[in-house]
């Protein structure tokens, strides 16, 4: 994972072969116009690469429906994926339901095997044993905004799921990244962490 692009760092625009949204990009404090806005700004990602998003917890506390959300992403081009997998050449992209929603589907019931590489795109950063075991060789989380206000970031240390809140770790033949994301929640503050996006290269095995 590169680390979040800044003008002095990289001068060069990202050509991905892909974005991953990986939720609460709005939540219960949220305007519906605020909401437009914001979507209508992500699809401008539609023109470079194919757009993925899943919901987060916080999109269930919205103010306006789940119906108004899914048509302003749907309409702006961004693909929503709901328990749902993508193959991208050997790539297998999975895309979860939040962590929430008791009845989503468990990592086992996809056909992951080892001859592809296979990404799991889960809001919370959750279920990292069930997906060792089942062939998961990248799991893409967020949710925590590495703390985002002190001192939320020592509860997450406590929960060992969030691998310490933040950062790339890996485990056996596993890698986890957890990034603070492009938003926070609430209260427009942050005193932990930063707003970033991750860039993540994936090379083929020589």
């Amino acid at each position: 994972m590169l680390p979040p692009t800044t003008s002095q760092q990289q001068k060069k625009s990202q050509t991905p072969n892909f974005y991953l949204l990986g939720g609460d990009f709005v939540d219960e404090f949220t305007s519906k116009q605020d909401m437009k806005i914001l979507f209508k700004q992500l699809a401008k990602l539609t023109k470079v690469a194919p757009v993925y998003f899943v919901y987060g917890n916080h999109e269930n506390k919205i103010k306006f429906t789940r119906n108004e959300l899914n048509q302003e992403i749907t309409i702006n081009n961004i693909i929503i994926l709901n328990d749902q997998e993508v193959h991208l050449n050997k790539i297998i992209l999975i895309c979860r339901k939040d962590n929430t929603n008791k009845n989503r589907k468990k990592t086992k019931d996809y056909n992951l095997t080892s001859k592809t590489y296979n990404i799991v795109l889960d809001h919370q950063p959750q279920g990292t044993k069930e997906n060792i075991k089942k062939n998961v060789d990248l799991q893409l989380s967020g949710h925590t905004h590495n703390g985002q206000m002190f001192p939320l970031s020592y509860s997450y240390h406590l929960q060992p799921d969030f691998a310490g809140n933040y950062g790339k770790k890996p485990i056996n033949t596993t890698q986890k990244i957890i990034t603070s994301g492009l938003v926070g929640w609430g209260f427009p503050i942050r005193t932990e962490g930063i707003c970033e996006y991750a860039v993540v290269n994936i090379t083929p095995k020589k």
